[in-house]
């Protein structure tokens, strides 16, 4: 008989750590690390950084950073003596790494994405025929026909982003992004051939989309966007990765955060498996937004506003470690590599979501503007001027008054705003052209709104007067700045002062005897001003003025 020896942590860790003291320089830990030929680098006995991260920020020219900005935290810790089950139940709850102490020191790193872990054949379908999760029997189709296109290509298909999330979260998945381990355009040109629709193709990122697809009964089910499964390097801060082919596990780890790095597969053998290599399923139990590594918000700086999205719409907080990893994100701007139209979109994105105010609150409270420009600076008068904001949209919802929300939220955003930051701020958006001029003289709007304002009467003509010609950002900084008085006449002028316009056309008022040219016009404007006073109300009494204007015009 042989002994019987439990594996231990000890079998799986990984000996090239190197510990150092606080305060050592990105540049320098990198170094360090390299000479020693060690894979993590224990800041202070309890802060982790990979030689991958030291690397990147170096190479990012980050290298005056000290190195514990660049630190995983909060990651379980271990005797060499614990049983690998133990180890493996951890790894299995999506921990990234696991530390291996001796004492008081840190002998080893465990890394999840090096250890082969069987995760457990947990299936999601059932959900999608949960009431509050029902999904629309022509999605649910697609998903099944194209977990057979990719079987008959031998390339295992997921579906990918949202979906697995808000199954999970028992709501009915908003859009289908599939994920192909394989050729993903040459899986697009296939499935169209199945549901119909036109192909285009991304070539630079392994991506195609499928507009104007059908499901079984031919309804549309509109867009599928899909991937080839793909890691991404970025060459800097900012910058559109470039992408290489990898596996779905590669792919998923290389998303923004856990909740978002879930996969059902829709192979028909394994249809509604459930991928969750990060956790995420018990970050969404925390109700929790987990970014994937410390450079997250340093890679792509717009996961700043999609953190914002996601946590307004699902109700989830900031994870503590995603605190560090966001200050660092902000602190290492500007961004020369990330466009203007990015962060545009990223607004526009947000404020197209029922619940975008209070994203644009979040990421005014985390001070994400900062990206916009570095003189920016929230304010206690800025705030209450977005709740404004959120009123005047919602006013403007009930009356059927079309305004453009984005534009809303960026005029509050930066009406209290030094004019120069407020042009910055417009400039760094990729604002030009006419929407400048109007965006900065909505956000500049304080003197007119003045004239607007007060109690004394003011006739609705005079209104309209100073009002029509101003384009809709202008009405919105005017409304945004000006007193309540000022407020009621713009809602008026939205809501009905705008549309007004004579009974008589300029055909009635030639048939009344004006002669044609310009006199139509000046008869036309002068009932324009008396119907908005309410002075000519019928259109016997424009018939009347009009005979009137006529005698008048000949006296003189």
């Amino acid at each position: 008989m042989y002994p019987q020896v439990e594996p231990t942590a000890r079998a799986l860790m990984d000996r090239r750590v190197l510990a150092v003291a606080p305060g050592r320089r990105v540049t320098d830990a990198a170094e360090a690390v390299r000479r020693a030929r060690a894979e993590l680098l224990v800041v202070g006995g309890g802060l982790a950084v990979t030689r991958s991260d030291l690397e990147r920020a170096s190479r990012w020219g980050l290298g005056k950073l000290c190195a514990s900005a660049l630190a995983w935290r909060g990651l379980p810790t271990v005797s060499a003596r614990t049983p690998e089950v133990r180890v493996r139940r951890l790894l299995l709850g999506g921990t990234p790494m696991i530390l291996v102490r001796e004492g008081r020191h840190v002998v080893g790193v465990i890394d999840g994405a090096r250890v082969d872990v069987a995760h457990p054949a947990l299936s999601i379908a059932h959900r999608l025929d949960r009431p509050a999760s029902r999904w629309d029997e022509d999605g649910l189709w697609l998903c099944r026909v194209a977990g057979k296109v990719g079987e008959g290509l031998g390339a295992p298909v997921f579906a990918v982003g949202g979906f697995a999330r808000d199954l999970l979260l028992d709501r009915p998945p908003a859009d289908v992004d599939l994920l192909v381990a394989g050729d993903g355009v040459a899986f697009a040109r296939r499935l169209s051939e199945e549901v119909g629709g036109r192909v285009a193709v991304h070539r630079e990122f392994g991506t195609a989309s499928i507009e104007g697809a059908r499901g079984a009964g031919g309804a549309f089910v509109g867009r599928v966007d899909i991937a080839s499964a793909r890691r991404e390097r970025y060459e800097r801060p900012g910058a559109l990765p470039t992408v290489s082919a990898a596996t779905v596990d590669e792919d998923l780890r290389r998303r923004d955060f856990s909740v978002n790095a879930m996969a059902m597969a829709l192979s028909p053998s394994a249809f509604g498996r459930l991928l969750d290599p990060l956790g995420g399923q018990r970050d969404l139990k925390r109700r929790r937004l987990r970014p994937l590594c410390p450079l997250s918000f340093v890679e792509d700086p717009t996961r700043i506003f999609r953190a914002a999205r996601y946590a307004a719409r699902l109700g989830f907080r900031l994870d503590p470690t995603a605190v560090p990893a966001l200050r660092l994100g902000l602190g290492v701007a500007p961004y020369p590599a990330l466009s203007g139209q990015r962060l545009r979109a990223e607004l526009d994105l947000l404020m197209a979501e029922p619940t975008g105010w209070r994203g644009v609150e979040l990421v005014l409270s985390w001070g994400g503007l900062s990206l916009w420009d570095h003189g920016y600076r929230a304010s206690s008068r800025g705030r209450t001027r977005l709740r404004a904001s959120r009123r005047l949209c919602a006013w403007a919802r009930r009356e059927g008054v079309a305004l453009d929300w984005s534009e809303v939220a960026l005029i509050a955003l930066l009406a209290d705003q030094r004019p120069s930051v407020a042009t910055r701020c417009l400039t760094r958006l990729a604002v030009t052209g006419e929407p400048f001029v109007a965006l900065r003289a909505g956000v500049g709007a304080h003197a007119l709104a003045r004239r607007l304002g007060g109690a004394a009467a003011l006739a609705p003509s005079r209104v309209a007067d100073l009002l029509r010609s101003c384009p809709p950002p202008v009405l919105v900084g005017v409304w945004l700045h000006g007193d309540r008085y000022a407020r009621r006449r713009v809602e008026w002028f939205l809501g009905r002062g705008r549309a007004m316009r004579p009974r008589l056309s300029g055909t009635d008022v030639v048939a009344l005897g004006v002669e044609p040219g310009p006199e139509v016009g000046r008869c036309l404007e002068a009932l324009r001003r008396l119907r908005l006073d309410g002075v000519l109300v019928t259109l016997n009494q424009e018939r009347g003025f009009v005979t009137q204007w006529l005698a008048t015009r000949r006296v003189t």
